[in-house]
């Protein structure tokens, strides 16, 4: 074997090594604190990641709850969102003074981290956000998304944190989507396999 060849299989080891060190630490359980970013995004996907942003909005813990992929795919219609989610009187004030923003248009996670970019574009004092989403989800999602608004920072918050979850014993499927999303997101955002949402286009 020549010299060559054992180089090439060396940085694929250590990129390798480095893919899978990344997607462990971003399946880390992070409880809700009380010194979270102002600011929630929520990749659509599932209700519990919805509840947990309502949760922490009612609790102070955060000001704005941005929802992104808010649409019969996912199965959150905005006209049924009191129906889904029964919100009090002030509650069902904040989509109307948009401390609740539903974004329509995302359906897949390249088209979540853009959405909430294009919003975030006109949300310049924002620094860093808290990304809600499913654990198995997280690793994928929180790279689009760090990507997407950078230099914004980004907290990963798991929304169905579980004992039973067990970070390294890697789901392959599930891996490769995310060793696909590392490289796919580092071009140029035009170049991602995504629609450009709705709000992108209105900015």
């Amino acid at each position: 074997m020549n010299t060559r060849l054992l180089s090439i299989m060396g940085v694929a080891a250590v990129l390798l090594f480095l893919l899978l060190f990344d997607f462990v630490s971003r399946a880390d359980i992070h409880y809700p604190s009380d010194d979270l970013p102002r600011t929630a995004i929520v990749f659509t996907g599932a209700y519990d990641r919805i509840d947990l942003g309502l949760d922490l909005l009612s609790s102070g813990r955060v000001d704005r709850l941005f929802i992104t992929g808010a649409n019969r795919t996912s199965g959150l219609i905005p006209a049924r969102f009191p129906e889904l989610f029964d919100p009090n009187s002030e509650q069902a004030n904040w989509i109307a003074n948009e401390r609740i923003v539903l974004a329509p248009d995302a359906h897949s996670t390249f088209e979540n981290a853009l959405e909430a970019a294009c919003w975030l574009e006109g949300e310049p004092k924002i620094e860093e956000v808290a990304l809600i989403t499913s654990q198995r989800h997280m690793a994928r999602a929180s790279v689009a998304l760090q990507q997407a608004i950078a230099p914004t920072s980004v907290v990963r918050v798991v929304s169905d944190p579980s004992n039973e979850y067990d970070k390294f014993q890697i789901d392959l499927i599930e891996f490769s989507k995310f060793t696909a999303t590392w490289v796919i997101t580092f071009l140029p955002s035009k170049l991602w396999p995504a629609t450009e949402p709705t709000i992108c286009l209105d900015g």
